[in-house]
C-alpha cells in the first residue's frame, strides 16, 4: 500500500474530512500486524474502534434500559425542593443586602451631623484670615525644616569629599 496515500488519508481523518470508504480503508490498513513505527499510536486507536464495533448488544439491552428508566421515582418533587432552596438562598442574599444598606445609611446619617464637619465661621472673610494664619504657620515650620535639611546636606557633602580623598 502507498504510504503517502495513508499519510494524506490520516491528515484528512484528523481534520474530519474523510468519507466512510476512506475510513474503512484506514481501518483495513491499521488492522494489519505490521505498521510503520510512526503510526503505531494511530494503529492502537483504530484497533480499539474495531473492537468496539464488534460488541453486539442483544435486543434485551433496550428493554433493560427502558425498564430502569421507568422504575426511577418521579424526580419532579426533587426539582420543586431544589427550586425552593434556590429561592430561599436568593431571599437570604437579598435580606443581607437590605440589612447592610440600612446600617450603612444609618452610619452615613450619623456622620453627616458630625460637629467637625460643620463650618466654624459665619463670615467668609474671617475664615479666609484664619486660613492665612494657619498657612503662614505651616510655611514658617517648612522654612525651619529646609534650613535643617541644608545643614544635613552640607554634612553629607563634606563626608563625600573625605571619602573621595579631597581635603575640605
Amino acid at each position: 500500500m502507498d504510504f503517502n496515500k495513508i499519510e494524506q488519508l490520516l491528515e484528512r481523518y484528523w481534520e474530519g474530512e474523510t468519507s466512510l470508504e476512506e475510513e474503512r480503508e484506514l481501518r483495513d490498513f491499521f488492522d494489519r500486524p505490521e505498521v510503520p513505527a510512526k503510526w503505531k499510536s494511530a494503529q492502537v486507536l483504530f484497533r480499539y474502534f474495531n473492537e468496539q464495533r464488534k460488541v453486539d448488544l442483544d435486543g434485551l439491552f433496550d428493554e433493560k434500559v427502558i425498564a430502569q428508566v421507568e422504575d426511577t421515582p418521579d424526580i419532579s418533587r426533587g426539582k420543586v425542593r431544589k427550586l425552593f432552596y434556590d429561592l430561599v438562598r436568593v431571599a437570604a442574599v437579598g435580606l443581607i443586602l437590605i440589612t447592610a444598606t440600612y446600617f450603612v445609611r444609618e452610619q452615613y446619617l450619623e456622620q453627616k451631623d458630625d460637629p467637625y464637619m460643620v463650618d466654624t465661621f459665619e463670615n467668609p472673610k474671617e475664615a479666609f484670615e484664619e486660613t492665612k494664619k494657619a498657612l503662614l504657620m505651616i510655611s514658617k515650620n517648612f522654612n525651619k525644616g529646609r534650613k535643617e535639611a541644608k545643614k544635613v546636606g552640607a554634612f553629607n557633602d563634606a563626608q563625600e569629599k573625605v571619602k573621595s580623598g579631597n581635603e575640605l
